[in-house]
């Protein structure tokens, strides 16, 4: 009785002790990646970065990190000087120097205020993932406005109409419709540099915008962020 009273205190501890070195070693990885995106990315404040527990063994006894998640609460894009946020999903990142990413997925999400701000539309407002903007004689018209990208610009496009709750379908609109909405919404998108532009949404936060790349190099890419 006394040795499975002995093995039910000792295993649950060993389980515990052993979970609270996990924990501290994922607090020390991730503290030097958040000071390695630092050191990277000057103008970011509130980073936090994350690796999966069961990652730590590999990651401690390896040449590369398999994978982090880093959220970076704003980021001043270089160029337009526009405040965004970023959520970077990065594999089988090097720890020497240079700082070569395996795969690399970022969302960078501009801000409903500011989105609203820049899209010379009065009354707009986000509904049900898109642009809601007042249209026809009086606002008594709706249409739903959605983000599009192409040749480096993101413009927005109608998605939808309805009057007096009645819908109208964007198929049947005129075209220079379509080229109104765009030619008023249209912006230069500058894509950091060894990514590609995998989508654009509209989401209850904002304008997101989701890059993808292989083989990166962290310098380089910070260099064109």
């Amino acid at each position: 009785m006394k040795q499975r009273s002995v093995a039910r205190i000792v295993i649950p501890a060993l389980g515990i002790l052993l979970g609270g070195g996990a924990v501290t070693s994922e607090k020390v990885i991730s503290s030097k990646i958040e000071s390695r995106v630092e050191q990277q990315l000057p103008r970011a404040s509130g980073i936090s970065a994350s690796i999966p527990l069961l990652d730590i063994p590999s990651d401690l006894n390896s040449d590369e990190i398999k994978a982090v998640r880093i959220n970076i609460d704003e980021y001043l894009l270089k160029g337009s000087g526009t405040k965004t946020s970023l959520a970077i999903s990065a594999k089988n990142i090097s720890k020497s120097k240079p700082t070569q990413i395996g795969t690399l997925d970022i969302t960078t999400t501009i801000p409903v205020f500011k989105l609203l701000e820049d899209s010379g539309f009065n009354d707009a407002e986000i509904v049900d993932n898109a642009l809601q903007i007042s249209v026809g004689a009086g606002g008594l018209g709706k249409a739903l406005l959605v983000p599009k990208y192409a040749n480096n610009q993101i413009f927005l496009q109608v998605k939808s109409i309805s009057f007096m709750g009645s819908p109208i379908p964007a198929s049947s609109l005129p075209a220079d419709i379509q080229d109104q909405i765009k030619s008023r919404s249209v912006r230069d998108l500058t894509v950091p540099q060894g990514l590609k532009v995998k989508s654009v949404s509209m989401t209850a936060k904002g304008l997101a915008v989701n890059f993808h790349g292989e083989n990166i190099r962290l310098e380089n890419l910070a260099a064109s962020l």
